[in-house]
């Protein structure tokens, strides 16, 4: 390069650093703004990563808990198959009773 003291053309010169000067310059703010770019990027892919994480545990919990009232659900179903058999029975036995005092 050229010293634009001792050269034939200085303004050519002088234009040609300042060039080169602003050219380095500008290479480093698009690299700033690409850096800046991807950072905002992993910050909003972090953040959606934290807000699904926040709503399959909600999930998670709220399906644990329909399964714990179904499980109380298929126990309480049992005990009135249960108690609904032994009325039946009962019934009968009662209704049998009636008859053989009605016929008798």
């Amino acid at each position: 390069m050229s010293n634009m003291f001792t050269s034939r053309n200085p303004a050519g010169v002088a234009v040609g650093q300042t060039a080169a000067i602003f050219g380095v310059l500008a290479a480093g703010a698009v690299n700033a703004h690409m850096s800046g770019l991807a950072a905002m990027r992993q910050a909003r892919e972090s953040n959606n990563s934290n807000v699904l994480r926040y709503q399959l545990n909600i999930a998670i919990d709220r399906a644990q808990q329909l399964c714990d009232v179904a499980v109380e659900q298929a126990s309480e179903i049992e005990q009135l198959k249960a108690e609904n058999a032994r009325l039946k029975a009962a019934s009968a036995t009662y209704l049998a009773a009636a008859r053989r005092k009605a016929a008798a």
